[in-house]
């Protein structure tokens, strides 16, 4: 069998090619290292209302650090995203009971990550596998997108359409002048509403000086306390008199009947006797019929 010989080149070519893969595979495996696939990981999952711009190996950040990574995305039945994601061993302890996970965009037109804040202090480790809440977020991509733009664009045009309503409204010369007036009496009305507010200032300050809104507010429950202590005695007289009240008012009409016949008979003269008889007479005289028939 023939000894095969290499030339000088063929073996500076072949020590290059050997440096070469060790050095690839050195770099492959320092890559590795840093992106944490020989590390243990902690798994979770989250769910979404939109994952656009998320896939399968976006990076998991944790206060700015690369935390992990997505591992798979899911739709659901009730159209929720499912993001089953990993956090590499030595970020688990921050991942707490109250941690959240929202999509973010570090950088405007960039890709979108997925942020997991750290939990607090006091809050609990959650467990691995268990569900992390999520939130919503809104960035401007998401804004200039088609999907997105046409509802805004939609709700636009409503919203100016309705201001042309307004301003062909006040087109009319009648409600330009009403609107006119209305801003001509605004002045006055301020200034009544001054007058009002500086005398309304005035009054309660007359009625704090010295005290005298309680002082007045003392004899107010002593004048309730003494009429509360004299109504039931009170009550109790009225009762009594109730059966002698018509009598006694009749009385007092007929003795006032009495000192009007009295007084005319004085205008006519000095003869009390006749007089007061004539002007009994004339008296019964005005009488309705139906008391002079009693």
């Amino acid at each position: 069998m023939k000894k095969l010989r290499l030339t000088h080149y063929e073996r500076v070519a072949g020590l290059f090619i050997l440096v070469a893969l060790v050095g690839g595979v050195v770099t492959v495996i320092s890559a590795g290292i840093k992106q944490g696939w020989f590390s243990d990981k902690a798994h979770y999952y989250t769910f979404f209302e939109n994952a656009d711009g998320l896939h399968q190996g976006t990076k998991v950040l944790m206060a700015g650090l690369q935390a992990g990574a997505v591992d798979d995305i899911e739709l659901e039945t009730d159209n929720k995203i499912k993001v089953k994601f990993h956090v590499l061993s030595k970020f688990k302890s921050k991942v707490k009971k109250d941690s959240v996970a929202q999509l973010v965009r570090p950088f405007v037109i960039g890709e979108r990550s997925m942020e997991l804040s750290v939990g607090s202090k006091t809050a609990e480790i959650l467990p691995e596998g268990e569900l992390v809440l999520s939130e919503e977020s809104l960035d401007i991509m998401q804004v200039l997108g088609g999907k997105n733009l046409s509802l805004y664009m939609k709700d636009t045009g409503a919203m100016l359409k309705n201001l042309k309503n307004v301003l062909e409204a006040f087109l009319s010369e009648d409600r330009t002048d009403k609107m006119v007036q209305i801003f001509d009496q605004l002045s006055p009305l301020i200034l009544n509403m001054n007058t009002m507010s500086m005398e309304v200032t005035k009054l309660s300050r007359q009625a704090t000086d010295q005290d005298q809104m309680r002082a007045m507010m003392k004899n107010v429950v002593l004048l309730t306390q003494e009429l509360n202590k004299t109504m039931p005695a009170m009550t109790e007289a009225m009762k009594e008199m109730g059966p002698e009240m018509p009598k006694t008012a009749r009385r007092a009409v007929e003795a006032l009947n009495e000192a009007t016949i009295l007084i005319k008979a004085l205008q006519k003269s000095l003869l009390l006797r006749s007089n007061v008889q004539e002007v009994r007479q004339e008296e019964n005289s005005r009488l309705p019929a139906a008391e002079k028939n009693k």
